[in-house]
């Protein structure tokens, strides 16, 4: 349960970054397209209102959220993530709808696949919010033709829904592959951070182990060699075994020897006392 959550946690962060991202090239463009108008449109800016005020909102509304993101309070907040993500997307289709016209769909392609790979939300409400800047797209298109012949109307209507239906499937597909590959490496790192705690542990073991058999001062003595001999080995191949004697000279110290024949039934009929 706990390595779920930071596996949750560990998502969010990445799509956290990700976001950012996307909303820090949004608002250089919007500031680009925005100084643009106002330079090449200088002498009769009257004419260029609706391109100005458009891009004047969408510049406001994208910087607002770029530094609101920035807190670490809203980081991990689904709520934030949520109304943030409707928020954009609804202020970003509307100007390409209102500015790009018949040229939408292009603009559009690159928002549904920043829609489903980019933004902080879950796989359905993502494929939801790309139904309706697609449905939303066709129905103004079809509002824009509906006195065009037949022909011209559906020549224009088909390439448009195929275009923006491949950027949602290019979208979930990359979706998939990225969040499969991230399950790759959290499990990898998992897997790998469990053996090296398996192996601490088996190091302690050992080493308790050890200290249970021969004094401590001795231990060390060995451990000692062990490593000498190891980093000599790494520096140059050896065929010699091990064969060194580690003994220590005691003083006024006794040995008792003891053998007890079938100290199992002993054991089990005498009482300790």
């Amino acid at each position: 349960m706990e390595l779920e959550t930071l596996y949750h946690r560990y998502c969010i962060r990445l799509k956290h970054s990700l976001y950012l991202s996307c909303l820090t090239v949004a608002t250089v463009t919007c500031i680009g397209l925005l100084i643009s108008t106002c330079v090449l449109h200088a002498q009769d800016l009257n004419k260029s209102i609706l391109p100005v005020v458009v891009l004047s909102i969408l510049t406001f509304t994208l910087v607002f959220v770029l530094l609101a993101s920035q807190f670490p309070v809203v980081l991990e907040s689904e709520a934030w993530a949520l109304l943030s993500s409707l928020v954009v997307t609804v202020t970003v289709s509307t100007a390409m709808l209102l500015l790009a016209g018949r040229h939408a769909p292009l603009p559009l392609f690159a928002l549904l696949i920043a829609i489903h790979t980019m933004l902080p939300l879950s796989r359905s409400v993502a494929l939801a919010l790309a139904v309706i800047v697609t449905v939303a797209h066709l129905s103004v298109s079809v509002a824009y033709r509906i006195n065009a012949g037949p022909h011209a109307y559906y020549l224009q209507l088909v390439p448009e829904s195929v275009m923006l239906i491949a950027a949602s499937c290019t979208g979930l597909y990359y979706r998939h592959m990225t969040e499969e590959a991230h399950r790759h490496t959290f499990v990898g790192t998992r897997t790998c951070i469990e053996s090296r705690v398996k192996l601490e542990c088996e190091k302690e073991q050992q080493e308790q182990l050890l200290l249970s058999v021969i004094p401590a001062y001795i231990a060390a003595e060995v451990k000692r060699s062990i490593m000498l001999k190891m980093a000599d080995a790494c520096k140059e191949h050896s065929n010699q075994s091990f064969h060194e004697m580690y003994v220590q000279r005691h003083n006024n110290v006794s040995i008792l020897y003891a053998d007890i024949v079938n100290f199992t039934p002993l054991s089990e009929q005498l009482s300790a006392s």
